[in-house]
């Protein structure tokens, strides 16, 4: 019979054991907590309790072996880093473009955004330079990546005898606390640290102040908005007291629901959520106006009744069987992705500003100009923003509304203004092929997928986000062709 111990650290639980008996280690406690005491034979719970906490020690074990990974990933980077920088005295290119050109290939091998690749290949510099104990605490899995970054964000910026300061008083707190916990302290200790006062850095951060979008799954989304910290809870005390205000007894929504309808509603102007609004976009228990969400109301949120308040220029890709009500398949949203058939049709039907993409041949866009001329035709353009949906190149997400149009092979050397030899390029994307030494090339099955060879010889497949294709299969139109044909002989001459 197997005879359970104890890992270093962790004691048998209560209970007889089931190894000991006559002969078997009698009066002795394989946890060490209680020498001279023969607890027998362990219940099955005691044994389910034993199983699992070998369990918990393998995943610890794992956790401190991932930790030293990223340890070794850190020293690697920053590596690659220094010996980028080395090669300038030979290479044509400027520290600069010599840069992202890193950043970028770090972000292709790693399948990651550049702008993390970035964030990543600083954060290694600092861990390696200037946090010396905190990688060496990473390194013998002391503390988890994480917190290693926590300090590597809290320390930016600091004096590098504040930053030494800091990394001292908050680093034997980091193997105990979570990441969260272990954050608020050392910014907290960061703030008594710092020799300039907060009111000048906050001065600074103000111009930091932004507005983000992230998708999400369902057809749903996160908004976001990073302002001073008084403008921020200004504006949640405002939208809370607002949906508190809706609250009753006949209304279903819960609090969270309600201020995310009266944010959505106060930014998209659709009408107020004020007690008694009769606007259309209302929020009351009763309202019967458009957009409505209440017992009463004649619409549903995030239906075809909360789009009447959308301003701004929208791109919806709908196959034309969805938008006659044939079939259900999704339509597509440029800029975020799949959206419900319902969403996809009332954008294409009551949102004056979209632009609707039925896919060639319906849209009647122009897919090629040859060699006729250089500028790209509007309806173009169109297609190709819905077929790549971002910059194409690896790692970059910026979106495609926000990037130019390349030619794969250069109008001066022949290439030609057509679907097949285009894509959107962000300026640093462009650069790199132009300027670094990157190379790509098209597929020519109007796919829009794109090869990139990068300067040491790897190479990165990018896909278009939307493939243009015709609406109807293949086998649909000849399905069509058929019947139509059939008709054509069965009416009288």
């Amino acid at each position: 019979m197997k005879t359970f111990t104890a890992p270093p650290g962790r004691a048998l639980p209560a209970g007889p054991n089931p190894g000991a008996g006559p002969g078997t280690n009698p009066g002795v406690d394989p946890g060490g907590a209680n020498p001279g005491v023969d607890p027998g034979p362990l219940t099955p719970a005691a044994v389910h309790l034993e199983e699992l906490g070998a369990l918990i020690d393998d995943v610890t074990a794992i956790d401190k072996a991932m930790a030293v990974q990223a340890a070794a990933r850190v020293v690697a980077i920053d590596a690659a880093r220094v010996c980028s920088e080395r090669e300038l005295d030979g290479s044509a290119f400027s520290p600069a473009l010599t840069r992202r050109s890193l950043v970028a290939e770090l972000a292709c091998a790693l399948r990651i955004p550049e702008s993390t690749a970035l964030s990543l290949l600083e954060s290694s510099r600092a861990l390696v330079h200037d946090l010396p104990d905190t990688l060496a605490a990473l390194a013998a899995g002391r503390i988890g990546y994480r917190q290693a970054i926590t300090l590597v964000n809290e320390t930016a910026g600091l004096p590098e005898a504040a930053a030494r300061q800091l990394e001292q008083e908050a680093l034997p707190s980091a193997g105990r606390l979570t990441a969260s916990q272990f954050e608020r302290k050392t910014r907290k200790l960061r703030e008594r640290i710092h020799p300039e006062s907060i009111t000048a850095r906050h001065v600074r951060s103000v111009a930091d102040r932004a507005v983000r979008f992230d998708p999400a799954r369902d057809g749903m989304g996160w908004l976001s908005a990073y302002l001073p910290a008084s403008d921020a809870l200004g504006i949640y005390g405002q939208v809370t007291d607002r949906a508190i205000a809706l609250q009753g007894p006949d209304e279903p929504r819960t609090l969270t629901q309600l201020r995310a309808d009266v944010f959505r509603d106060l930014l998209l102007q659709t009408g107020c959520a004020e007690t008694g609004c009769t606007q259309a976009g209302c929020t009351q228990a009763g309202c019967t106006e458009a957009g409505g969400t209440e017992p009463g109301c004649t619409e549903t949120a995030g239906t075809a009744g909360s789009l009447g308040g959308l301003r701004p220029n929208l791109i919806v890709t709908v196959p034309m069987l969805t938008l006659l009500g044939v079939t259900e398949e999704p339509g597509s949203l440029d800029g975020y992705g799949p959206i419900d058939p319902d969403t996809a049709r009332a954008l294409a039907a009551k949102c004056p500003s979209a632009v609707r993409i039925l896919t060639h041949p319906e849209t009647g866009a122009v897919l090629s100009v040859g060699r006729d001329r250089y500028t790209i035709p509007a309806s173009l353009r169109t297609m190709l923003q819905v077929r790549d949906g971002t910059c194409r190149h690896p790692g970059c997400s910026r979106a495609a509304s926000r990037s130019d149009i390349d030619h794969g092979l250069d109008w001066a050397f022949g290439g030609r203004t057509d679907h097949n030899n285009l894509a959107h390029l962000c300026p640093v994307s462009h650069a790199l092929k132009h300027e670094a030494g990157w190379k790509v090339s098209q597929a020519k099955d109007g796919t829009g997928t794109l090869t990139w060879t990068t300067p040491t010889g790897h190479t990165y497949v990018t896909e278009s986000e939307t493939i243009i294709g015709t609406a109807i299969s293949a086998e649909l139109r000849q399905k069509a062709t058929r019947t139509d044909e059939g008709s054509s002989e069965e009416q009288p001459s």
